[in-house]
């Protein structure tokens, strides 16, 4: 499975998979720092050029996270909701640039981010009610019936578990699909554009990959955007859930 997955660079140094992923992760990192540095260091009153551009994002995301979770609490959360959504967006587009990799189309960069969230998740939770009190609003309200109570306690802890693995999955396939998509399109035009004057059969086949690759260019762009946006909804659906669980059960007492 891993060497079906595993796309051979035409940079002689990125060809060893382990050590492109890791490289890919922090290029990510420092294209998502040097963008922020570039969109704060001469802040105006009237912001202009990339200032504009990063206080526009900043101001979406942050809104949406105020729907979600509430004014009260959504900025303790500022910090983690806009650096998965940057870091994964620009993750997501690494994988366009040719001979480059989406560090977010491997299944354990995306896993490592689901557990982020989940244990950030947890902890604040925990932090806020303690241990005890946390892990007893998963048998519900004082309105469930005590024989009630251990079922729906395992069943609400298994779908906490299992968010991990629905956020890493959903966010690795689509990325993956969108790599595949991609090298195929470019094996088809390395394989048969020398022979386009020779074989006819060859030179539409070069042909329409050579056009097709744009269209899918631009389509990975918007699943880029799509995915990053959809980690961060949950993520903040997940953490509302979190802050919610904490309210009604300071107004339980």
């Amino acid at each position: 499975m891993r060497e079906s997955l595993h796309f051979k660079s035409f940079i002689p140094f990125l060809d060893n998979h382990g050590f492109t992923i890791v490289l890919m992760m922090f290029i990510d990192y420092a294209i998502v720092l040097f963008l922020l540095f570039i969109g704060t260091r001469n802040l105006k009153l009237r912001p202009h050029g990339p200032q504009n551009l990063i206080e526009w994002a900043v101001t979406i995301i942050c809104s949406y996270a105020d729907d979600i979770i509430g004014k009260e609490d959504s900025h303790r959360f500022y910090p983690l909701i806009l650096t998965l959504f940057f870091y994964i967006f620009i993750g997501n587009l690494m994988g366009l640039i040719p001979g480059l990799v989406s560090p977010t189309s491997v299944l354990s960069v995306t896993a490592a981010l689901a557990i982020i969230v989940f244990l950030y998740e947890w902890i604040s939770g925990i932090m806020k009610q303690g241990i005890i009190n946390y892990l007893k609003h998963y048998a519900g309200g004082p309105g469930i019936p005590a024989p009630l109570k251990p079922f729906l306690f395992f069943i609400e802890l298994i779908s906490d578990i299992s968010r991990p693995l629905s956020l890493s999955f959903r966010l690795f396939g689509n990325i993956m699909a969108k790599e595949i998509l991609l090298s195929v399109l470019i094996t088809l035009v390395i394989i048969f554009w020398p022979t386009i004057t020779t074989n006819l059969m060859s030179g539409v086949l070069a042909g329409f990959s050579f056009v097709l690759r744009p269209l899918i260019i631009i389509l990975g762009v918007l699943v880029s955007l799509i995915q990053a946006s959809v980690f961060t909804l949950l993520t903040c659906i997940y953490l509302a859930g979190a802050v919610a669980a904490h309210k009604e059960h300071s107004e339980a007492h």
